[in-house]
């Protein structure tokens, strides 16, 4: 929906920002404005007192070309400047022109846009004046502001300049704070006259459509507030059926509500110049006389070029001013790099370094792996922790205010300390967060009148006019803190980046530091296993040297006491034949050859124990059925051989540490469980074989059996033979319970290979 157009003038509270200032429809008129028609050159609209000026009445002037008026000068000026194919035209100024029915002598301007022109006309200096008098005055202003070494220096020194190159009783330097609200920041003012200087005075002063009116037009002036405007005739141009905008005009009728304003101050005439940084309205130079007094054009125009210059120095004073301060900040920045080099803890480091006066703060909080460290004023360590809560919500890389428990009630509590926030978060998981905390202001804000009473009921109803009273009014302001700048923001921004890559760097040093005690544990578990198994194979070769010393021993005695035994009965028979005449040869050479059969019998008994043909021949089940036999017979053991009767492919090395493994284990059972019955089962599971050798003996602890000096080398040698082949050695057994020893070897798979 279209909102209803508002008439210049009359405004209410919810029209205010719409007041069309660019369009009065009229002059004051201490001058004469002309609207003309670019093309053909003829007067199209006319205001002010044109007898005055121009010696012809307003509607003698219209539709009248400009030569008519203006004279062969001021129209070859006029048409100089509007012959252009540039649809624009800004503002120019020619001197002291005289019209052929005017005895007096005018300044004309003239812009343009599209296919209207405005001239405006007003009364010259003098001829009597100078003519590098307004380029005196503006060099002395420029003089004045050219050795000034800081934007508030440059400011009092453009006061005290512009009031005495214009003669007024006051000047002052307004600046625009963030929330459009104002304060004078420079004043000079003659004797007598109470000071503006600190002053404040709200947005509302100065509505949206006239800062931005302001900020294309750089001057305005108003010689005297009581004057009566100039109607434009006709009120709509007759070509474009429009109002004309005077935006541009220097004749420009002002608000009534600005009229209002000056008069509650008792000002008579003013004069403003816009400073416009970075094209914004950074503020204005403002000139207030308690009488009427008028600017001429060469001085207003000295005057419009001393606030672009002006500008142009508060901008490069404002931008060496942020230049400092971000070198300040850099140079902190790199000393804090270096002495986060070589930091263990990032947050004790950075809060030893200037953390507070990096951004002028109060207080501050480091939040890095889930430590706080504080510094400074600040909230306690619950109130801390719920606040970071609440930023972690938010999710923003940087949160600043001045006033935190507008945002965050629960901070009103802790306001005289924690006003002001500015939080950076370096990272959100996990969760690193820099704070820096400013206490309440707790200043007193100096404002022009009550800010509040803006409003009054008249005869168009609840209408926004100036403040009836300039008198100063005070307001203490609360739960606020002095906010944060720009370049403190930037501050805090560049900070984050150096402590995110401490974080970083640091993260990095830990893992590396982390993986090289992983590695050198390693190292160290390995030459450890290395050791203990270099221990262990010296003392499985001195028991494999024991063992074979053992076997030979008991071949020895095996020889001797069987074998041996038999040889020397034979020896004794035979040489008892050869002393005893009467002895029966024949039966001799019997009981010889029976000896003799026996020796034989025991040698083979002991050689297929050791390596049993059988074995090579018809594979391992039939060997161990043998072995079990053999054995039995030996030790007196029942030893029982159950087989699957599946065929079970091994290598000869795996039948040979097969057999050999089972014999030790059933000579173990014979020798040390003391049970008279013992068990060989042999099947095949998947691609391996699977022998259990059980017995329901004594038992033992298979956690100290290596403690004793044989036996556990046993094993261990049992275990390292059937590495070999790919096998595994299980031991399950526990005093009184028995012994069941499992050894597991792969099956050999390949073609050709034996399969017995």
């Amino acid at each position: 929906m279209s909102e209803a157009p508002v008439r210049f003038g009359e405004v209410d509270l919810t029209t205010c920002d719409r007041e069309p200032i660019h369009v009065p429809g009229s002059i004051q008129p201490h001058g004469v404005l002309l609207v003309i028609d670019r093309a053909s050159g003829e007067v199209e609209q006319v205001a002010g007192d044109c007898r005055a000026l121009l010696g012809a009445d307003a509607g003698a002037a219209l539709g009248r070309p400009l030569g008519q008026l203006l004279g062969g000068d001021g129209e070859a000026f006029l048409r100089a400047q509007l012959d252009t194919a540039s649809a624009v035209v800004t503002p120019i100024t020619r001197l002291g022109i005289h019209p052929p029915a005017s005895d007096r002598a005018l300044d004309v301007s003239v812009h343009a846009l599209d296919g209207t022109a405005i001239v405006e006309l007003e009364p010259s200096r003098g001829d009597a004046a100078p003519t590098d008098e307004p380029i005196a005055e503006l060099r002395a202003l420029l003089v004045a502001v050219r050795a000034s070494a800081s934007v508030d220096e440059s400011c009092r020194a453009a006061a005290v300049a512009l009031r005495s190159a214009t003669g007024f009783d006051r000047a002052m330097v307004y600046r625009f704070l963030p929330d459009d609200s104002g304060v004078v920041v420079a004043e000079d003012a003659r004797a007598g006259l109470e000071s503006f200087l600190g002053l404040h005075y709200p947005a509302s002063d100065i509505p949206r459509q006239a800062r931005e009116l302001y900020r294309r037009n750089w001057i305005r002036t108003i010689p005297d507030i009581d004057y009566v405007a100039a109607p434009l005739e006709p009120a709509v141009n007759p070509r474009t059926g429009a109002p004309i905008d005077m935006s541009h005009c220097a004749l420009r009728s002002v608000s009534p509500i600005h009229v209002e304003y000056l008069r509650n101050m008792g000002v008579r005439a003013s004069m403003s110049a816009s400073i416009v940084v970075q094209d914004r309205l950074w503020g204005m130079l403002v000139l207030h006389h308690y009488a009427p007094r008028q600017v001429v054009a060469d001085l207003r125009i000295a005057c419009e070029m001393f606030a672009q210059i002006f500008s142009l120095h508060v901008a490069t004073k404002s931008q060496a001013e942020l230049s400092a301060k971000r070198l300040e900040a850099r140079s902190a920045r790199e000393r804090l790099i270096t002495g986060l080099v070589d930091a263990t803890d990032i947050g004790q480091a950075l809060v030893a370094w200037d953390l507070l006066r990096y951004v002028g703060a109060g207080g501050a909080a480091v939040y890095i792996d889930g430590v706080l460290h504080r510094l400074g004023q600040t909230p306690s360590v619950e109130q801390t922790d719920a606040l970071l809560r609440w930023l972690k919500s938010l999710n923003q890389r940087l949160t600043a205010t001045d006033c935190l428990s507008a945002e965050f009630p629960p901070a009103a509590e802790y306001a005289a300390v924690a006003s002001g926030l500015m939080a950076v978060a370096v990272s959100h998981e996990p969760q690193h967060y820099l704070l820096w905390f400013r206490p309440e202001f707790g200043s007193t804000v100096r404002w022009a009148g009550d800010p509040t009473a803006s409003v009054k009921v008249g005869p168009l109803g609840t209408r926004l006019t100036p403040r009836g009273s300039f008198t100063e009014w005070l307001e203490v302001t609360r739960l606020r803190s002095a906010p944060w700048s720009e370049t403190e923001r930037e501050a805090a921004e560049a900070l984050r980046v150096i402590v995110l890559e401490s974080i970083l760097r640091a993260g990095d040093q830990q893992r590396r530091e982390r993986a090289f005690a992983a590695a050198q544990s390693m190292a160290e578990e390995l030459e450890r296993r290395v050791a203990e198994r270099t221990a262990q194979l010296r003392a499985l070769a001195s028991e494999l040297e024991a063992a074979e010393e053992r076997e030979r021993r008991q071949i020895a005695r095996d020889l001797h006491d069987d074998l041996g035994q038999t040889l020397a009965a034979a020896r004794i028979r035979l040489t008892a034949l050869g002393d005893d005449g009467r002895a029966d040869p024949q039966a001799v050479a019997h009981e010889v050859g029976v000896l003799i059969d026996q020796a034989a019998n025991s040698i083979r008994s002991l050689a297929t124990q050791l390596a049993p043909a059988i074995l090579h021949e018809l594979g391992l089940a039939p060997a161990l059925d043998w072995l079990g036999e053999e054995i039995g017979r030996v030790f007196g053991l029942e030893i029982t051989v159950v087989d699957d009767g599946r065929p079970k492919p091994l290598s000869h090395d795996a039948r040979s540490v097969l057999y050999r493994a089972v014999r030790e284990l059933l000579i173990n059972v014979a020798k040390h469980a003391q049970t008279d019955s013992a068990f060989v089962e042999a099947e095949v599971i998947g691609d391996r074989l699977r022998l259990r050798v059980s017995d329901q003996g004594v038992g033992f602890d298979p956690r100290t059996v290596l403690d004793a000096p044989h036996r556990g080398l046993g094993l261990i040698s049992m275990r390292e033979r059937l590495s070999l082949i790919g096998g595994v050695v299980e031991t399950r057994s526990s005093p009184g319970m028995g012994t069941v020893v499992v050894l597991t070897v792969p099956l050999a798979g390949a073609e050709g290979q034996e399969t017995r």
